[in-house]
């Protein structure tokens, strides 16, 4: 059983918001494009990061990176409440650049953050009301991850490899891609590439092309595309497999999203 419900704030881009509510449920493997801070309002969030298991609770705040595979599940029969600030690279970037710092790399996934915890939730809830004003909005936002920043470990986003593909992929979206042509293009053996993209990202090319297409198509739904359009642009072969995996993965079907962020 699954609530979800995504909008944007006016004035403020490269942010994206979610306010979810699950029971008996359980996230796959998968990663994202855009850094999330994530804060659980009631209940606790069990999720494995890089191969260890911990629940998010009330206090706590989550920070994940792009490109970083994680899963989630609800910690026990009464399910959890969730809030979320997606946030872009770009608008991450902008911020570490004004504040002269490195992009960040939240190594750890969880931390107790109380006082962060209370700002967070407290600026998410005043972003679902329409009357919320942007200059205000705007500065709170980069307030607390200006605060954000410091409890990051100095380290690459990603492995060269990763990019490299990660590129390729998001530049040829709606074409097939093959493991032989990817592992080519390092000049790598089929074999080493699978094993070295696993070893980096826990989860298999296939399952990563997957998801970057539904990763995109948010951002295509989000601006107003037809679902349609955006099926086809991102590589499904039809609407009906389009909205299957798109509601397997984010728990609502792409028209309810599409409007939502409208």
């Amino acid at each position: 059983m699954s609530s979800v419900k995504y909008w944007k704030s006016n004035g403020l881009n490269g942010l994206e918001l979610c306010l979810a509510h699950h029971a008996g449920f359980s996230y796959g493997r998968h990663v994202h494009l855009d850094y999330h801070l994530g804060l659980v309002e009631s209940g606790a969030q069990k999720f494995i990061h890089r191969g260890n298991s911990a629940p998010l609770v009330p206090g706590q705040l989550s920070l994940l990176n792009p490109d970083v595979t994680h899963d989630g599940d609800c910690f026990d029969e009464t399910g959890f409440r969730v809030r979320v600030f997606s946030l872009s690279p770009e608008l991450v970037s902008g911020l570490a650049d004004e504040l002269e710092q490195p992009l960040p790399f939240f190594a750890q996934p969880l931390t107790h953050q109380p006082a962060l915890y209370r700002r967070a939730l407290t600026l998410h809830c005043q972003l679902e009301q329409a009357n919320t004003n942007p200059r205000f909005a705007e500065s709170q936002l980069l307030a607390l991850l200006a605060d954000c920043l410091p409890l990051q470990d100095t380290r690459p986003l990603a492995q060269p490899l990763l990019t490299r593909v990660r590129d390729r992929l998001l530049d040829n979206l709606d074409q097939p891609h093959s493991l032989a042509e990817l592992a080519a293009e390092l000049d790598l053996s089929r074999f080493q590439f699978l094993r070295q993209f696993k070893a980096g990202l826990d989860m298999t090319p296939h399952a990563y092309l997957k998801r970057l297409r539904l990763e995109d198509a948010k951002k295509r739904l989000a601006a107003g595309h037809p679902v349609l359009d955006t099926a086809l642009a991102v590589g499904f072969f039809d609407q009906s497999h389009f909205h299957r995996a798109f509601v397997h993965a984010y728990h609502i079907t792409p028209a309810r999203f599409r409007a939502q962020m409208q």
